[in-house]
């Protein structure tokens, strides 16, 4: 209440101030005003105010150009004093030489971005809010340049002028929350050279030429900039018609969440580039047709509370994620018109009256949104109060909120326009309807960690199978031996072999070892066939060093600069090495990874790996030639 009637005085007594200074005191006493001439200094009021709405609750235009000079002077000045304080010591640091060539270039690339980015070419800023229907607002944001100061990267790399928003064409009828927007990644690889270049540093300018070339060479960085469409969406469906349950300390139910992801492109660079990841990566995907429309489908959906089995396709100019095939097939028939859209329900007809639906930024929030995670906001707060003296939300109109707005690049600069069942400040705060939905993700964290967690397991999967098919490729060049049961003058491992030796992994039933304590030394054997080493190492290990080579020591000199050697911290996995243990006997156990929350993956001799309980890994023991019982209870991990 204190705070609220501090700024109630302010504003007052400024109003007082205002006023009385408004008055024109002219010499035979007449005290009236007078209506105010041009302005002596130019300024952008004519220009900014023809864009907002008078008559509301909020106008207002104030010209920055005074203001930005001023900031510039008291900068420059601040720097000056910083550099002088760090030269004299008086700060109680002295910079050497490259210190002080690095805060030299830090400096000229942090002016050179503020001078570049065009931030002191905005000539004045405008508001308004004005409630056109009962219940409904219009907020406008005005940022005003003159047309003959147009060089700043601010005013092109967030779009060029407005056009029809692709994404709303694909939005299925049950979108809560969509948000869309335009840059310019093509401009931005061409602007990071001049900022590297303008701090003065050669050094920092060759390593960013470098990284560069290195991008270039590893995914053609710049390439996929041309490629990129300068658009990116993300979209959120709540189906009401199926719901899920919410955990027991929140109770009831809400709406099945559906998530897409819209990217578009030029040409088929990205999409190729995608492909190929989705065909050289360990998660299972097919190719699937939805709609007419081929599809990379998971194949095996994570374990999440609503369904998560992601659909990649292509659709027109964009590339499309869908959460499911379900939603897939939506945003198919919605792009076709075989479906009526968002745009066809009457929430959004009413948001968009009379608002220009072109622009270059869009961001629409159903009231669905809101009211969908409101238990669980206000279950979170219950659990985590916030501190005393914190700024209270007003939870109640963020869970009421409807807004449809666009970002309008222009000529002249940009307008933020919204039409919100809030005023102008409420709705820009919430506009991040972000603050509901960003909570609700958060209780949602746990069953993403689940599918992460299954993810890992499935790569870890994968990394079994090479080491698999690795030992397999070695034994039919090496009369049908695995490495450990060839000597080492014909390149193999047998004098190395200590079969039980592991006193780290799990032990029989007598405490005794199982698994090889030189499992590193064995697999080093088979770099020919694994060739890297990367597959020896689990996901979900944490504990392991991802080695890049299979080298035990570092090459001498540059050579070895960025090499990390292999050793016996690299490998994750177990290694059975006993005699039986060959390609004769499919059944053997070869390899174990127990880096799964009491889960095992298990390394079968035929190549064939099994994901086991604690119980089943104890019957595999028993099912190998020459049996192992296993202790009543696991090892510690």
């Amino acid at each position: 209440m204190k705070i609220k009637n501090t700024i109630l005085m302010t504003i007052t007594a400024g109003g007082f101030v205002a006023l009385a200074g408004c008055g024109d005191s002219s010499s035979d006493g007449d005290s009236s005003s007078l209506p105010a001439g041009p302005s002596a200094v130019k300024n952008s009021f004519a220009e900014v105010s023809a864009k907002l709405d008078p008559n509301g609750s909020l106008y207002l235009y104030y010209s920055t150009e005074d203001v930005i000079e001023t900031v510039e002077k008291y900068t420059d000045a601040l720097i000056d004093f910083a550099k002088e304080t760090a030269a004299s010591g008086a700060a109680g640091f002295r910079p050497g030489p490259q210190e002080q060539a690095m805060i030299d270039a830090g400096t000229k690339a942090g002016k050179a971005f503020y001078d570049q980015l065009g931030i002191n070419e905005i000539s004045g800023v405008g508001m308004s809010s004005f409630e056109f229907e009962k219940g409904l607002h219009r907020n406008k944001i005005v940022i005003h340049h003159f047309p003959d100061k147009s060089t700043g990267k601010l005013w092109s790399l967030f779009g060029s002028e407005p056009h029809e928003i692709g994404m709303l064409k694909m939005l299925p009828a049950d979108t809560a929350l969509a948000l869309s927007h335009e840059f310019n990644a093509k401009a931005l690889m061409e602007w990071l050279p001049e900022l590297a270049k303008a701090s003065g540093d050669e050094a920092i300018e060759a390593q960013f030429d470098q990284a560069m070339q290195m991008a270039d060479m590893m995914i053609g960085l710049r390439d996929l900039a041309g490629s990129f469409g300068n658009q990116v969406g993300l979209f959120v469906t709540l189906d009401a018609e199926n719901t899920i349950p919410l955990p027991p300390e929140i109770g009831g139910e809400i709406p099945t969440p559906g998530l897409g992801l819209v990217m578009k492109v030029e040409d088929d660079k990205i999409a190729d580039m995608v492909l190929i990841a989705l065909e050289a990566s360990p998660i299972p995907f097919e190719k699937q047709s939805i709609g007419g429309i081929e599809a990379h489908v998971l194949t095996e959906p994570a374990p999440t509370p609503f369904p998560l089995a992601p659909a990649l396709f292509k659709l027109d100019d964009y590339i499309v994620a869908a959460s499911n095939t379900e939603l897939a097939a939506k945003i198919i028939a919605t792009h076709r018109g075989d479906e009526a859209g968002l745009t066809g329900t009457d929430e959004f007809q009413r948001l968009a009256k009379g608002l220009d639906l072109k622009g270059n930024h869009f961001f629409f929030a159903s009231e669905k949104i809101g009211k969908t995670v409101a238990p669980i906001i206000e279950a979170a707060m219950e659990a985590q109060p916030l501190p005393d003296g914190f700024p209270k939300i007003d939870l109640k109109t963020a869970y009421n909120m409807q807004m449809l707005g666009l970002v309008r690049m222009e000529p002249d600069g940009f307008i933020v326009e919204n039409h919100s069942t809030s005023g102008l400040f409420k709705s820009v705060a919430m506009q991040a309807g972000v603050i509901p939905v960003s909570v609700g993700a958060g209780m949602l964290l746990p069953a993403l960690a689940q599918a992460k967690a299954k993810a890992q397991r499935i790569s870890c999967i994968n990394n079994l199978k090479q080491i698999g098919i690795a030992t397999r490729i070695y034994a039919t060049d090496n009369q049908d031996r695995f490495p450990w049961h060839v000597p080492h003058a014909e390149g193999g491992t047998a004098e190395l072999a200590k079969p039980k030796t592991d006193t780290n992994a799990v032990l029989d039933s007598n405490g005794q070892p199982i698994f090889d304590a030189n499992a590193w030394l064995h697999f080093q054997a088979l770099s020919n066939e694994i060739s890297n080493p990367k597959v020896l190492r689990c996901p979900t290990d944490e504990s392991r060093t991802q080695a890049n080579s299979f080298s035990s020591q570092k090459p001498r000199g540059a050579a070895g600069r960025n090499v990390i050697p292999f050793g016996q911290n690299a490998v994750s996995y177990w290694l059975r090495t006993d005699p039986e243990v060959d390609e004769a006997r499919p059944n053997e156990i070869v390899a174990v990874c127990p880096h799964h929350d009491g889960s095992f993956n298990v390394l079968l001799a035929d190549s064939s790996v099994q994901q086991t309980s604690w119980s089943r890994l104890t019957q595999y023991f028993m099912d190998i030639a020459k049996p192992i019982q296993l202790q009543r209870r696991p090892w510690r991990q």
